[in-house]
């Protein structure tokens, strides 16, 4: 083994799964970027989002030899330059807190070879296990300019994941599915009549802010006693979901959604977690993340590409009453039909939107850092269509989103199975033994199940 190769390989003590880097390559747009859109203004909600990308992986049984490694490498790199010409800001580099100079500089490209197949991976998830297949780690240095990075990794069985980061100062989740939506009919179909194309108009609706180009953006700082937080991942099943849904209903809301049931028991579990280990009973608050796409009039279109992503916060005060199902769930449709109705109509068009918003994310910062509150993060990837992005050779095994190493945040996807949700929950040690332990939790879920099906057996 080289060097450069030793240097780049990645592993965990804990995990004998070893991704060695065997390439890098700059793909750039398969056309020049007409000079009429050089610049890409960030609207407002992208000049105050975090700069942090949002990481994906996608699983892909091996085809049987039908498409070389080879072929599906080639196959991937010309389809990623094809795309990176409707998605030409990808392939540019951050200015600042104020625009992208799309300059065509192009996006990172990585190759990787696994030591082990694909079966040893899905067969007990680790958020360890996805970080390795992302080209970089979601709060690195690179965030600062570059927008796109993406991996293909190898597996021994002539499986393949595919990893990718985008920047948030250009695309939240439903934008990253978007694209790689638009990348996989290209791959596949060499067209991208059956996505549409990508519409560019969050700034119309957002102006920006009054930012420099030397404006500092605001960077995620990484977690202090981040070895002492664990990622576990949490899954309900259709079944299960739908008796938690009965569970949870009320005549203040009698047919929760399966995020906000899901939710809701979550973060019950996780409050009485925190308490128990702390020995106090703090308030509890749950900011959860919100599209803004159809919350706005008119609406966004489908295909609109931007960070289209604020938070609204639920409060649950201490007292058995305010932890029970019902309540938090009804806590939650309160703000959520609170924040459609009185503050997304604050921030169109609203000269006063910048302050409106740097208000609010003070106020959660202080209450953060009073400590006067246990804090907990959702957001939700749920209804994304995630398991449609077919670059040829089928569609996804499984997909998964490496978290964010900070205590409390919670992340939902849908599973592959209609129906139900995959939860990834990062608490600290001590509070993540007592979640696992926590009979009305393990009720409804399934703690780390494997993700191999029937046909994936010879993986």
């Amino acid at each position: 083994m080289t060097l450069a190769r030793f240097i780049s390989r990645r592993f965990h003590q804990n995990s004998s799964m070893i991704v060695d880097v065997v390439s890098r390559d700059i793909i750039k747009p398969s056309s020049p970027t007409p000079n009429h859109l050089k610049k890409f203004k960030l609207s407002l909600l992208e000049q105050l989002g975090p700069t942090i990308f949002g990481p994906m992986v996608y699983f892909y049984s091996g085809n049987n030899n039908r498409i070389k490694p080879t072929e599906q490498l080639q196959k991937l790199k010309k389809s990623l330059s094809e795309t990176l010409t409707h998605f030409y800001p990808l392939a540019g580099r951050l200015k600042g807190n104020v625009s992208i100079d799309c300059n065509d500089s192009g996006a990172d490209f990585l190759e990787a070879e696994v030591n082990s197949p694909l079966s040893s991976l899905l067969q007990e998830p680790s958020s360890d296990n996805l970080q390795r297949l992302i080209p970089t780690s979601v709060d690195s240095i690179e965030t600062r300019t570059k927008l796109l990075l993406a991996q293909a990794s190898f597996f021994e069985c002539g499986s393949m994941a595919i990893g990718v980061c985008i920047s948030h100062k250009f695309a939240d989740a439903t934008s990253i599915g978007l694209f790689m939506k638009t990348w996989a009919a290209i791959s596949s179909r060499g067209s991208i009549k059956t996505v549409g194309s990508p519409v560019f108009d969050t700034v119309k609706i957002f102006p920006p802010g009054n930012f420099s180009e030397t404006s500092p953006a605001p960077v995620i700082e990484p977690e202090i006693m981040m070895n002492q937080t664990l990622s576990n991942r949490f899954v309900f099943d259709s079944s299960s979901i739908q008796s938690l849904q009965a569970n949870a209903s009320s005549f203040e809301v009698k047919q929760p959604t399966r995020v906000e049931a899901v939710s809701a028991l979550i973060w019950k579990t996780a409050m009485k977690a925190t308490r128990t280990v702390s020995g106090t009973s703090k308030p509890s608050i749950l900011a959860n993340s919100a599209s803004l796409r159809s919350r706005v009039s008119p609406p966004f279109t489908e295909n609109s590409v931007g960070n289209l992503v604020s938070y609204f916060a639920a409060k649950a005060e201490e007292g058995v009453n305010q932890t029970k199902l019902q309540t938090l769930v009804s806590e939650l449709r309160k703000e959520k039909q609170r924040f459609r109705d009185n503050h997304v109509p604050k921030l169109v068009g609203n000269p006063s939107a910048t302050e409106i918003i740097c208000s609010y994310q003070r106020e959660a910062g202080h209450m953060i850092a009073s400590g006067d509150f246990d804090f907990y993060i959702f957001s939700s990837a749920c209804r994304f269509g995630l398991y449609e992005t077919d670059f040829g050779w089928g569609k996804p095994a499984w997909v998964g989103i490496p978290c964010v190493r900070q205590k409390n945040i919670v992340t939902l996807l849908d599973t592959k199975e209609a129906g139900g949700i995959e939860a990834w929950v990062n608490l600290n040690e001590q509070e993540m033994k007592l979640l696992e332990q926590d009979s009305e939790l393990l009720h409804f879920v399934s703690l780390n199940p494997s993700v191999i099906q029937p046909f994936l057996h010879v993986l």
